[in-house]
Order: structure tokens, then sequence, then C-alpha cells
């Protein structure tokens, strides 16, 4: 997870990001229900389910700021906006990564 984020050059969270891994193997709405809840999103198991994982970001409106890493970490890594890549399944070893936005919480004292 960690090399897929560094290949993007941005920090996954920063400030009190809250910081989701799901499985693409998951249900839509519960994808979607999580990607809807969380700062920064790493998307794990994508392959075959590229397609759900991609329409469970559309819904949830995090579609425009998906990565798709394929091959993370090995030769052949190919690091690209999900948006922008083909809808056919990608590579075993595919990540879908979405950054956080460096949110700040205020703590109760």
């Amino acid at each position: 997870m960690s090399g897929c984020w560094t290949a993007t050059d941005l920090p996954i969270t920063w400030g009190d990001d809250v910081l989701t891994i799901l499985m693409g193997t998951l249900p839509v709405d519960d994808l979607v229900r999580h990607m809807r809840a969380c700062d920064a999103l790493v998307v794990m198991k994508t392959g075959r389910d590229i397609g759900k994982v991609r329409r469970a970001l559309a819904r949830a409106g995090r579609l425009a700021d998906a990565w798709l890493v394929e091959r993370g970490t090995m030769p052949g890594q190919r690091v690209i906006r999900l948006a922008e890549a083909g809808t056919e399944d990608c590579p075993y070893f595919s990540t879908v990564l979405v950054h956080g936005r460096g949110q700040r919480r205020e703590v109760a004292p």
C-alpha cells in the first residue's frame, strides 16, 4: 500500500485525515458507504472488481480524485487517474487510492 501511494508523489493523509482500507470484493452499497465516510482511501483486491469500484467511487462523488496503481512497486508499474484508465479488468496487483484533504478536527477539552 505505502509503495503505491508513494508512487503518486502525494501523501495519502495529512492533518487529521481518516484512512480507510477496503476490499474491492465488498458489495457496492458497502463500498459507497465507507467511501463517503472517510477522508483518504485505499481499495485493494480490485482486479475483476475494478468496474464495481469505479461505480462505487462515482456514486460516492470520489471518482475524480481516484488513482489506479497497477503492479505497484514491481516492474511495469503504471500510475494513472482511475477516470482515465480503461474499463477492462486490471492486473491482480492493482490498488485504487484516494488521497486525503488535510482535514483538521476540533478536539474537545
